[in-house]
């Protein structure tokens, strides 16, 4: 490599010499075995020749250096192509400090042009992965590389889908170091083509993905700041391929434009049309079903509005089904604000409905969303009257032990929300010890409670139960454990087994008034 320079320096050797010259020597240094198996002070010295022996290439044949360059460029990203991961990072190493030296060089051309334009984008993705996978050295070259990327987007960032789809994979990967970097990218890319982005969202990303949901809030965020991106994206709605991709009309899409602008008197009456807002909601995509929820949200709000949607509380707990947490929030968040302004005798035709769509929404990720909806069931159950609580029973039955369990929320306010709920539905039931029970906030008389009914309940308790085993909040878990303990074993035919089950109980009342880590490491030491 040191010989290949100095015949450049004196020009002893053409360009077309140069090119298979260039291919043996990367070919012999990247196939090397990995870096862990060598000399690290040869195989330093090995890289530093080869950076050396590049730049003097570029230097000496300064009339022509702009071909030069390209000549090197296309030879190196024959290696980035490779499957072969080590080979990969060697050769993406040398385009990062070629890019290095060539922007704070002589060149006055986008460094991007020298690059063939189905290896940029491979590049910048490359670029990414190093970012957040390889060593400090590699990533601050690798964050060299990717300022010059974000400085010329038009250049490089030329395929949407593919980089999009790249964000979307890596954002949806258990890595968070990346996520930041990505989001950079994504602001760029959105501020560059916005158009092209918006569609991609929608037409190219899963639909009913979470990490599709996140990218398009991130976008939406940027449209509030900008009138263009806004401007872009109510004409994106209003496209005719994208209706057709959605069966509905342009007008009926176009209306969304409206949830994402300043909520003035005349743009909420326009958007007050439950007829079309319905057949949004049926739309299988999370994008635009958060665009329906915002409109209706802020539709929600408003007494003289609120009436109007009241009829769409089902479609809109229908959305659950998706199980995103933004769509969660937004849905519980409408139907309360509808609860509260419609008054008890409007919402009358839909409690029962409403109730049983609720009750998986107890044990959600979102404290936000436990908590609004186990209000709302509190509601639900003040708004039902004497013909409709037959129909409601078993669904405030089958509440009664989330309820319970979530008493014990490590957050405060949904701790509270849950010992009222229980209350009222004890109340509900006109079941007086339960009642008794729940206004003490006493969580093993409540058990035991619960436990006295017939065996068949018994076991749909244990049933319930189950699933707040693998809950992420110990003191939940706790309760679960406790309750399971308690149910199978009190009434067993073995007095031994009975004997256990008794100890248990008595266990658990005797430290009711321990801290949560000490009664944790007594739960250790129950026999079994």
């Amino acid at each position: 490599m040191l010989a290949i320079a100095a015949l450049s320096e004196v020009k002893a050797i053409t360009q077309e010499e140069i090119i298979p010259l260039l291919n043996a020597c990367f070919k012999a240094v990247f196939y090397l075995p990995p870096e862990e198996d060598l000399d690290i002070h040869l195989y330093s010295h090995t890289l530093r020749a080869m950076d050396s022996m590049l730049q003097m290439l570029l230097v000496s044949h300064c009339t022509s250096s702009n071909e030069e360059l390209r000549n090197i460029l296309e030879v190196l990203t024959r290696f980035t192509s490779t499957q072969n991961k080590t080979v990969q990072a060697r050769a993406l190493n040398r385009v990062w400090k070629l890019s290095y030296f060539v922007t704070r060089g002589f060149w006055q051309e986008s460094f991007a042009k020298f690059v063939p334009p189905s290896q940029r984008t491979n590049i910048i993705c490359m670029t990414l992965e190093a970012i957040g996978e390889c060593s400090a050295e590699d990533r601050e070259w690798a964050s060299l590389m990717l300022d010059v990327v974000l400085r010329d987007p038009v250049s490089w960032m030329m395929d949407v889908p593919e980089i999009l789809e790249f964000i979307w994979r890596n954002l949806g990967s258990n890595s968070t170091s990346l996520q930041p970097t990505l989001y950079t990218v994504l602001d760029v890319l959105t501020n560059q083509f916005p158009r092209d982005v918006l569609i991609s969202v929608l037409t190219d990303l899963p639909h009913s993905d979470s990490t599709t949901m996140d990218i398009w809030k991130r976008m939406l965020s940027l449209a509030e700041n900008s009138e263009v991106i806004l401007d872009v994206l109510c004409s994106v709605l209003q496209d005719q391929e994208l209706c057709g991709i959605f069966n509905v009309t342009p007008a009926e899409l176009g209306l969304l434009r409206l949830t994402v602008v300043h909520p003035t008197e005349e743009n909420l009456q326009e958007l007050c049309k439950p007829a079309v807002l319905q057949r949004l909601l049926k739309i299988e995509s999370l994008p635009i079903l958060w665009l329906v929820l915002r409109g209706l949200v802020l539709l929600s709000e408003r007494p003289e509005t609120a009436i109007g949607i009241r009829d769409l509380l089902p479609d809109v707990m229908e959305t659950l089904r998706f199980a995103n947490t933004s769509i969660a929030l937004k849905a519980s968040k409408i139907s309360r604000n509808v609860m509260t302004h419609v008054g008890k005798r409007e919402a009358r035709p839909i409690v029962v409905e409403l109730a049983e769509k609720l009750l998986p929404l107890f044990s959600h990720v979102s404290s936000e969303v436990r908590e609004g909806s186990i209000l709302l069931f509190k509601d639900v159950m003040e708004a039902a009257v004497w013909w409709q609580k037959r129909n409601m029973r078993k669904t405030v039955h089958r509440g009664l032990l989330p309820l319970l369990f979530q008493m014990s929320d490590e957050t405060p306010s949904v701790a509270e929300a849950s010992g009222e709920a229980l209350v009222r539905c004890a109340k509900f039931l006109n079941w007086k010890e339960l009642k008794r029970q729940a206004k003490r906030k006493g969580k093993m008389e409540i058990k035991e409670c619960l436990l006295r009914q017939d065996r068949q309940t018994a076991n749909e308790y244990l049933w319930l139960s189950l699933p707040y085993l693998q809950n992420s909040q110990a003191s939940l878990r706790y309760e679960a454990v406790e309750f399971i303990a308690l149910q199978p074993l009190r009434g067993d035919a073995h007095p031994a087994v009975r004997s256990v089950a008794t100890g248990v109980i008595q266990k658990c009342q005797g430290q009711k008034a321990e801290p949560t880590r000490r009664r944790f490491k007594g739960l250790c030491c129950w026999p079994c």
